[in-house]
């Protein structure tokens, strides 16, 4: 790309320097021309009104001698011819000459002289003028002036090797500003690839395809050899991120089920060991019991948070899609009797649109039976949880179906709302003093998993304040493609 692109660069800067110096050369040429013609044109004048005289009666007055000096100063040779009888006279020629006759036959049928072409240092070395001696009716003789070009090639050569000298500086102040420009272009495309590279190697896991796969996938990729090779670490960098993360969640999986049998066992033990457990130690066991289910609701937690963070897979119309308000309604009806030993009332509201959303049934239940287990924990006796569903639009993102739960029951303490979706952290009710491990006995997992859920979904969260107390969970998600269309 480098060398393309500095190709480029040079290859336009060289034509707008000739786009100027190609007409800067011809005009400079031409106006030494015209002022090489001009200054003939004007000796040529004088020597006709000086010969006037000696073309009609043969008196050459000052002719002779200034022609002899004009040769003698200029080295330019002169030629007078007459038809009235005097003697033709030439100065450093020959009337013999082609050149200089054909002209002496031009003037004396008193016709134009053909015009000089514009000189250039390989211009032969005499232009030969002529100018007929009397009136446009009646011609008495001719003039002629043999002129040299040799003055005006060199002054035409030194101009030209300026504009020369000048279009090279100038190509080569191109090439440098291309190369500098190409360098500044490409430097940040080599850094991004080179941190690209770095990362990959300092993951724990780089995916390596088989030889078939790479030389296939290399095959494929068309472009200047720099965005290639920046493809081509992205793809390695890709690969090796997917790979570390499902390893991960493979690890979080694999782990928590192995931790399952021992559990188990322990819990067994703790079980068949508890009658036999003597009154002093009695609190001890139970603790001990304690700890063993908290350990096995961690588990749970951690299975359920490695698959909500996995990729939601797709649908046969390309998205997973329910209905809110029918899901909401299921489980609240599921929560009924748990909701009501804690003193807990479920409503939710009517959504006579019956608006969709982007998300599948199943996650969106799992999302509503994390919220409503917290409610019947934490919100405390007397709350009412309301789940409503309505209609909201992102300029980024379009039309969105907003899910929100609601409770008036006693909130998070100040300050806690950021930290509620953190992993294990476990807030504390307002009111209460806050800190991570001084609230309600529980995992701390259950705002991540839905926080996941919901985000693996494309959806956004909030979590803030209730009005007047309690705590209020928004969620938003793109509506199904067509239904958007419909409306």
């Amino acid at each position: 790309m480098r060398t393309r692109l500095l190709l480029v660069l040079a290859v336009l800067g060289a034509a707008v320097v000739t786009a100027f110096a190609f007409p800067l050369a011809a005009s400079m040429a031409d106006a030494r021309t015209r002022e090489f013609v001009l200054s003939r044109d004007a000796d040529l004048q004088r020597f006709a009104d000086l010969a006037d005289g000696y073309a009609r009666n043969g008196s050459p007055g000052l002719l002779f001698e200034e022609a002899g000096a004009y040769h003698g100063l200029y080295g330019e040779a002169l030629a007078v011819v007459s038809t009235r009888g005097a003697a033709p006279r030439a100065v450093g020629t020959s009337l013999d000459d082609p050149a200089v006759s054909a002209a002496i036959g031009r003037a004396l049928r008193n016709e134009r002289s053909s015009g000089v072409e514009v000189l250039t240092p390989w211009s032969p070395g005499t232009v030969v003028f002529a100018k007929p001696i009397g009136t446009g009716a009646q011609v008495n003789g001719a003039v002629v002036i043999v002129a040299s070009t040799e003055s005006t090639r060199n002054d035409i050569l030194q101009g030209w090797a300026v504009i020369g000298v000048g279009f090279l500086a100038a190509v080569i102040g191109f090439g440098v500003l291309a190369l500098s420009v190409s360098r500044w272009v490409l430097r940040p495309l080599e850094e991004v690839s080179t941190r690209m590279q770095l990362l990959t190697q300092s993951l724990p896991f780089v995916a390596t395809g088989s030889g078939t796969s790479d030389a296939a996938s290399a095959a494929g990729r068309t472009g200047p050899p720099e965005l290639r090779a920046l493809s081509a670490a992205f793809e390695t960098m890709d690969n090796a991120v997917h790979t570390s993360a499902d390893a991960q969640r493979r690890l979080v999986a694999d782990t928590a089920h192995q931790l399952r049998n021992p559990l188990a066992a322990l819990q067994l033990r703790l079980d068949t060991l508890g009658p036999r457990v003597m009154d002093d130690g009695k609190r001890s066991h139970e603790r001990a019991v304690g700890e063993a289910i908290r350990l096995e609701e961690i588990l749970d937690d951690l299975l359920a948070l490695s698959v909500a963070e996995a990729p939601r897979t797709k649908g046969r119309d390309g998205e997973q899609t329910c209905v809110p308000q029918l899901v909401a309604i299921e489980r609240a009806d599921f929560w009924h009797d748990t909701a009501a030993e804690s003193g807990i009332q479920f409503t939710v509201d009517d959504d006579p649109a019956g608006l969709e959303a982007n998300i599948s049934t199943g996650d969106l239940e799992q999302i509503l039976d994390v919220l409503f287990d917290n409610i019947c924990k934490y919100a405390g006796p007397g709350t009412t949880a309301r789940i409503s569903t309505g209609r909201g639009s992102s300029p980024e993102a379009g039309r969105r179906t907003e899910v929100t739960v609601s409770d008036d029951g006693a909130g998070v303490a100040h300050g806690e709302l950021e930290l509620v979706t953190r992993r294990f952290y476990r807030g504390s009710p307002r009111g209460e003093p806050s800190g991570d491990g001084g609230g309600p006995a529980g995992t701390g997992l259950g705002l991540s998993i839905v926080e996941a859920l919901v985000e693996s979904n494309g959806g956004e969260l909030l979590i803030r304040d209730t009005p007047g107390g309690g705590l209020t969970v928004a969620m938003s998600f793109a509506a199904p493609a067509d239904e958007e269309a419909g409306r």
